[in-house]
């Protein structure tokens, strides 16, 4: 019988692909299956990770960071109806489906960013994500999600480092501005650090 895939196996073929490859694309390549298999492996989820912050809209569990911010886990749970502004990474990530229906609208930033707190964006697309469908980001992309169900939605967040930690920023599309983004992460449950 083979041992489940859990959270100190992913960081450890984490660190192995991070140490191996420098280029986004490639690195998320080799993530995203890994990603799908620690998301559907029995065990490490806890029920207070379905616990939403009322205010933004969604709530923010950090399974693990390194002592540097690299290589952030996190489980996200997100309100009926609820989600985020369009946003950039300014780092890699990969994202598993869980539970729910998650709307995933992808953005064109059509100015050069040159000009402090304008942006122009335009909507490219949009697709929602069900449990185990994955999206790849990449640095610049610019996204939003919102969870398109009635009942609380959750997917596994991967990211090169912790998005609060990147210099990332929030749009308003409509008034054309970009200012800094941070979200607000939960206070982690005592759990053994993956080493």
């Amino acid at each position: 019988m083979t041992s489940p895939y859990d959270l100190k196996q992913y960081v450890q073929d984490l660190r192995a692909i991070t140490a191996q490859e420098a280029d986004p694309v490639r690195i998320t390549e080799r993530v995203a299956p890994l990603a799908q298999k620690f998301a559907r492996s029995p065990g490490w989820f806890r029920p207070e990770y379905r616990e939403c912050d009322e205010e933004q809209g969604f709530g923010v569990h950090l399974l693990h960071e390194e002592p540097n911010h690299d290589l952030a886990v996190f489980l996200l749970s997100w309100l009926p109806n609820r989600g985020t502004t369009p946003h950039n990474h300014k780092t890699w990530a990969v994202v598993v489906g869980m539970e729910g229906q998650e709307q995933e609208v992808n953005y064109d930033r059509l100015d050069d960013g040159s000009k402090p707190g304008f942006a122009d964006l335009r909507r490219s697309g949009a697709q929602v994500m069900t449990t185990g469908d994955v999206a790849r980001c990449y640095p610049e992309h610019i996204h939003s999600v919102w969870n398109v169900g009635n009942d609380i939605s959750m997917s596994l967040h991967t990211y090169g480092r912790h998005i609060n930690y990147t210099g990332r920023s929030e749009f308003d599309p409509e008034h054309k501005r970009e200012k800094p983004y941070i979200i607000k992460v939960a206070e982690p449950a005592q759990t053994e650090p993956a080493r």
